[in-house]
């Protein structure tokens, strides 16, 4: 797979001419059809909304007065005010939006829907910019039109998935890769350490980013992290709701959110929690080892081969959650190099994957956090043009790549395609690591030897 001269076409000006027209007529389609679907009700934008209305403007518990309870931190409505607060006082009905609002309010509704949309739509090209920088040259050289053109083209469908239905998960990603690229391209751990802690206090699985950071020994990064989260979940609440408001809705957040799902798993709060939506690894084995949707297994989209006990399913999942956890640290552990060069990009993209594969609810729109690992590798494929190791990881990355997009398919989805595409591209980001971890050490080994052997070759 000569990748190089695959992209020597991208360089052409009407290529990009070509593709620059189709990425706007792709974006107004998604902008106009996701506003459409929004003013139906058919995405979360109403129901995020709603938290906005009930928590902010009217002041009130929205883990105990919202009958549909979300997992998000006390702090979201705070993230989400700038596209859920106008119209202020509107609160729509979840199955029939529009009733009973006026026609001010309705533009005001599409208005704020179109402006989400836009933003989500810029951040796609944004993620998919600072990921290909951060995995820029060793020499410095900023990436070309090609990589980030060719990065988009392959994540652009998981990333617009989630825009679509209006999910929080593009800022997640925006956020991840803006801290990719400023702690790699730009060096500036603190700053990239204070976006990872904003996402975590946006949504809780990015806070296995602070795991890797302290493993990695980045411990600027680390306490920006942490100085950004306690700002994020403890000042800005403090300062919006007072501190006896912010300390009840964190109490409750506990109470209703971390403790029954610690207890019972994603089932305590949301319905069919292990539908075919869920690719992650435990509801994978749910589906194929339970007797879930058991006296239709005739038909191809109910896939159970087994009738396990959950409690045994449960187990089972834990210990691949383990296994998984274990690899991650072994590799995070790995003595860091001075400078990282290759490798710090790779373990970073490490991150993502866990975020997927460790978390019990991995929806396919959660799938747009791919885009790092694939821009880590393709990176990695690019470098390695024209030999057998670079080949071999990049037929990997399109396998990763059309699982990943199959989840489209619905009984694909029900046998779990995209959790078979994030282990690839975990194994492949694993094996990738330790490769360069391992000729990291002889090059070092290599340029430690030479002024021995050039003192001993001197005259006398």
């Amino acid at each position: 797979m000569n990748l190089k001269g695959f992209c020597r076409l991208w360089q052409k000006r009407a290529c990009k001419w070509a593709l620059t027209g189709l990425f706007g007529v792709l974006a107004l389609f998604v902008v106009v059809s996701g506003t459409e679907r929004a003013l139906r009700g058919s995405s979360e934008f109403m129901g995020f909304r709603r938290i906005v209305q009930v928590s902010i403007v009217q002041n009130k518990d929205q883990y105990r007065d919202i009958a549909h309870v979300r997992a998000y931190p006390p702090s979201f409505p705070l993230f989400w005010s700038p596209f859920g607060l106008f119209p202020i006082g509107a609160v729509p009905d979840k199955d029939h939006p529009l009733v009973g609002t006026s026609l001010a309010e309705q533009v005001q509704l599409g208005a704020s829907a179109a402006l989400l949309l836009v933003v989500m739509v810029a951040m796609t090209v944004w993620a998919a910019r600072s990921v290909t920088r951060a995995c820029r040259e060793p020499d410095g050289r900023r990436a070309d039109w090609c990589a980030p053109a060719l990065l988009w083209v392959c994540c652009g469908g998981l990333m617009l998935n989630a825009i679509a239905r209006a999910e929080t998960d593009m800022f997640v990603v925006m956020l991840v890769a803006g801290a990719m690229y400023l702690m790699f391209a730009r060096n500036r751990p603190g700053a990239s350490g204070a976006l990872l802690g904003i996402a975590a206090a946006f949504k809780l699985t990015p806070g296995l980013f602070g795991v890797y950071l302290l493993c990695r020994r980045k411990w600027r990064a680390a306490g920006a992290m942490i100085a950004a989260g306690l700002v994020c979940t403890v000042m800005l609440p403090a300062l919006v709701w007072g501190v006896d408001g912010a300390v009840a809705r964190h109490r409750s957040w506990v109470t209703r959110v971390l403790i029954p799902y610690g207890t019972k798993g994603p089932e305590a709060f949301i319905g069919r929690s292990y539908r075919r939506i869920n690719q992650s690894p435990k509801a994978a084995l749910v589906r194929y080892l339970t007797h879930y949707n058991a006296g239709r297994q005739s038909h191809p989209r109910y896939v159970n081969v087994a009738d396990l006990s959950m409690a045994t399913v449960s187990r089972i999942a834990t210990g691949l959650k383990v296994v998984i956890l274990v690899a991650l640290l072994a590799a995070w552990l790995l003595p860091p190099a001075r400078p990282e060069g290759d490798l710090g990009p790779v373990l970073f993209a490490l991150v993502p994957l866990g975020m997927l594969l460790l978390s019990d609810v991995s929806h396919g729109s959660h799938l747009a956090v791919l885009v790092v690992p694939f821009g880590a590798l393709s990176a990695f494929c690019f470098r390695h043009a024209g030999r057998r190791i670079g080949s071999s990881i990049s037929w990997g990355v399109v396998g990763g790549f059309v699982l990943a997009s199959l989840i489209a398919v619905k009984w694909l989805k029900e046998m779990s395609v995209g959790t078979a595409g994030v282990l690839l591209l975990w194994g492949l980001t694993l094996y990738v690591a330790c490769r360069l971890h391992r000729e990291g050490r002889s090059q070092a080994a290599t340029e430690a030897a030479a002024p021995v052997d050039n003192a001993a070759d001197a005259p006398a």
